[in-house]
């Protein structure tokens, strides 16, 4: 009975915080970063993560949680993070170059050329980027799917 509880003790502390995954979006040398872990996901603009630079985060817990939105990418450098799904944060971001914007369904924009889409679950990103055919290049950096 211990060795059961001690088991299921070690699988718990050793399972979700273990996970850190790295997205990298890229269109005309300007990059997002994104890095998965737990239950937070964190996008910094550039290849570094600078936490000077400012973050936009959304944290999710539960079934029916995570989110959906995407970036758009302007002519100027500027990033745009647009969402309708889930809970962002922004802390010391300069929206000159990286903004968050909430936005309604009808608000969408069409993926293309400067527009990709992001989502919690990676695999159906990439999947619908693709089909779509997003002009952004987005680097699954250990993704094992």
């Amino acid at each position: 009975m211990n060795l059961i509880k001690l088991l299921v003790i070690s699988i718990l502390l050793s399972s979700c915080c273990e996970i850190h995954d790295v997205t990298k979006y890229t269109l005309d040398k300007i990059i997002v970063t994104r890095i998965d872990e737990c239950d937070k996901t964190t996008f910094y603009y550039g290849d570094d993560i600078d936490k000077n630079k400012g973050e936009i985060w959304v944290e999710y817990s539960g079934i029916n949680d995570g989110f959906k939105g995407y970036l758009k990418f302007h002519k100027n450098g500027k990033v745009s993070l647009l969402s309708g799904d889930g809970y962002f944060q922004v802390k010391n971001i300069d929206s000159s170059y990286f903004e968050y914007k909430r936005i309604a369904s009808y608000e969408r924009p069409k993926i293309g050329e400067n527009v990709c889409y992001i989502n919690l679950a990676t695999k159906f990103e990439h999947e619908d980027n693709v089909s779509e055919g997003s002009g952004v290049t987005v680097e699954y950096i250990d993704k094992k799917w």
